[in-house]
């Protein structure tokens, strides 16, 4: 009965909503579940409940995504490289608070969740009505630690008052959102968390700022340098097909332009690496020894932005 309550408000929710909705946070909440899918792949157990809870088909498969198989093993393991990373990286910090903003269901949030950590995910209404019911199924610990807040990235409101339930210093985790936004809305986000994190303390982590090289990487690791560039390429054009228009993946992966930038909303960076450690993946079962040697040499450059208020 619970089930068919929620399903019904979430039905209600988006034909209410979207008229309303702006056309990059349609692309995000769409891509999100794609996203999903791919982490699923990967092996990620969390991953693989949210789809069996939310029971909805892939979005992609075989009989519509020419090279569908070098597709999902490229994007599982981009994706299970950034989610595992982000939770070493809080508990290496040992970050008590956790900000996931735009991450879709977060399967991320259940882990740091059932490790006693606070942690709300930052998403759209009917993401966050979805969550709300995946939570209580997923129990244990993160029943009690691990909630969603429903806010606009460029509502500064609602943002702020999301952070203000952290009791501490936060890590805010923002990934693969930044090339989906219009230059205002992006602009709005990121002076939205420098004001949470110059009231709160802790950092940003994203590896947004070097998206296409790290993702052109991932690819080589798999399947060389020949064949990455057209994977980066096919990749795209899956996400434009989800989002309808077409991805502006050339913002902010200069460098020296994204301090810049970071700068003017008062905020600094520093990179460093995915991980400290070899890392523990999933996806390893599916790769041969010499894409493992080739990943875990990856898994050392430095992908990962730490950015904190000035």
């Amino acid at each position: 009965m619970k089930k068919f309550f929620v399903t019904f408000a979430l039905i209600a929710a988006v034909v209410l909503t979207s008229t309303a909705r702006a056309a990059e946070f349609e692309m995000v909440e769409y891509s999100a579940q794609v996203k999903l899918q791919w982490l699923s792949a990967a092996g990620i157990p969390e991953a693989q409940k949210f789809l069996k809870l939310i029971d909805r088909p892939v979005f992609f498969h075989a009989d519509n995504l020419a090279d569908f198989e070098r597709i999902q093993l490229t994007n599982s393991l981009y994706q299970e490289l950034n989610f595992t990373a982000a939770m070493d990286y809080v508990r290496e910090k040992n970050y008590r608070n956790v900000f996931d903003l735009a991450c879709s269901l977060s399967p991320r949030a259940m882990i740091l969740g059932d490790e006693g950590r606070r942690v709300i995910v930052g998403e759209l209404n009917t993401v966050c009505l979805l969550g709300d019911w995946c939570v209580d199924e997923f129990g244990k610990t993160s029943k009690q630690t691990v909630s969603y807040d429903a806010f606009w990235l460029q509502d500064a409101v609602g943002m702020m008052e999301s952070a203000n339930k952290f009791d501490g210093e936060i890590c805010i985790i923002e990934q693969g959102v930044s090339i989906y936004l219009a230059d205002d809305i992006r602009s709005q986000m990121f002076d939205n968390i420098h004001s949470v994190l110059k009231k709160h303390g802790g950092c940003l982590i994203t590896s947004d700022f070097c998206q296409k090289k790290y993702f052109t990487d991932v690819a080589t690791a798999l399947y060389g340098a020949e064949a990455a560039p057209t994977l980066y390429a096919e990749t795209k054009a899956m996400y434009e097909k989800v989002y309808g228009d077409k991805i502006a993946d050339d913002a902010l992966q200069d460098e020296q332009e994204a301090i810049e930038y970071l700068r003017a909303h008062g905020l600094r960076a520093e990179k460093i690496p995915l991980f400290r450690t070899l890392p523990k993946l999933y996806i390893n079962s599916k790769l041969t020894p010499e894409q493992i040697q080739r990943v875990n040499e990856l898994s050392v450059r430095t992908y990962l932005w730490v950015i904190t208020a000035i």
